[in-house]
C-alpha cells in the first residue's frame, strides 16, 4: 500500500507538470516510477496514461498546432518506435534502468543548451527528432526531448510548441500503447496500475493546465528541468549499485 501511495504521488505531480509545460510527464513518471516497479511494466503504462493526458489537453490547444512540422515528426517516429519496443522486451531490468536514466538525463541536459533558431522546424530537422523520438520512446518511454528540443530551441510562442507537443504525444503515446500490447508487455499489471493512476493523471493535468494559463511560461523550465535532471541521476545511482 505505501508503494501505491509513493506512486500515486508521483503520477499526480507528473501530470501536474505536463498540464503545465506540455511535456516532462513521461520523464517524471518513468524516472519515478522505475524505482518502485520494473522498468518493462513501467513504460507501457506511462504511455496509456499520457495518452489520457492528452486526449485532455487537445481540444483548448488544437488551434496553435503546427501540423506541418509535427505530421513529418510523427511519420518517422512511427517508423522507427518498433525498433525501441522490441530493445524493451529483450533487455534485462538492471540494464534497462541505466539506459532509462540516462536517456532521461542526456535528453534533458539538451534541451537545456539547446540554441534558439528562428521560423518553423524544416522536413528534414522533424524527420531526425522523429527518428530519434521514436528509437527512444519505444525502448524507455521518454521520446520528449528530441521533439521537446525542436520545438523549444527555437523562437515560437510557448503556447505553440506546448500545443505542438500535446498533439504529437497523444499520437506517439498511443502508437506506442498499440505497439507494446503487441508485443505482450501489456499486461494484467499494467491495465491495473493505468486504472488506478488515470484519474490521478486527469487531476493533475487539469491543476497544470490552469497554472499554465495563470502564469504563462515564466520559470517553468527551470523548474521541470531541475526535477527531471535530479530523478534522472538518482536512479542512475540506483542502478549501478550492487543489489
Amino acid at each position: 500500500m505505501t508503494l501505491v501511495l509513493i506512486a500515486s504521488f508521483a503520477v499526480l505531480v507528473g501530470a501536474v507538470i505536463r498540464g503545465y509545460a506540455g511535456f516532462g510527464a513521461s520523464m517524471f513518471w518513468v524516472a519515478s516510477l522505475s524505482l518502485i516497479y520494473s522498468p518493462a511494466s513501467v513504460v507501457p503504462t506511462v504511455l496509456m496514461l499520457e495518452a489520457v493526458a492528452s486526449i485532455f489537453l487537445l481540444p483548448s490547444v488544437f488551434r496553435d498546432v503546427q501540423w506541418r512540422s509535427m505530421s513529418w515528426m510523427l511519420a518517422a517516429t512511427a517508423l522507427t518506435m518498433p525498433f525501441g519496443v522490441a530493445l524493451l522486451a529483450v533487455l534485462p531490468e538492471r540494464p534497462m534502468r541505466v539506459v532509462v536514466a540516462v536517456a532521461i538525463l542526456l535528453g534533458t541536459l539538451a534541451v537545456m543548451s539547446g540554441p534558439k533558431l528562428a521560423g518553423e522546424p524544416g522536413r528534414r530537422s522533424a524527420l531526425t527528432a522523429g527518428s530519434i523520438s521514436g528509437l527512444i520512446n519505444g525502448s524507455t518511454g521518454i521520446g520528449g526531448p528530441p521533439a521537446v528540443l525542436l520545438y523549444f530551441s527555437r523562437n515560437t510562442e510557448a503556447k505553440v510548441g506546448r500545443a505542438t507537443l500535446i498533439a504529437y504525444f497523444l499520437a506517439t503515446d498511443s502508437i506506442g500503447a498499440t505497439y507494446m500490447a503487441l508485443y505482450g508487455l501489456v499486461d494484467i499489471q499494467v491495465i491495473q496500475h493505468a486504472a488506478i493512476f488515470a484519474p490521478l493523471a486527469l487531476l493533475g493535468t487539469a491543476l497544470g493546465q490552469l497554472a499554465f494559463r495563470t502564469t504563462g511560461d515564466r520559470g517553468y523550465r527551470k523548474i521541470v528541468f531541475g526535477v527531471l535532471v535530479a530523478l534522472s541521476i538518482a536512479m542512475l545511482v540506483r542502478a549501478v549499485m550492487p543489489s
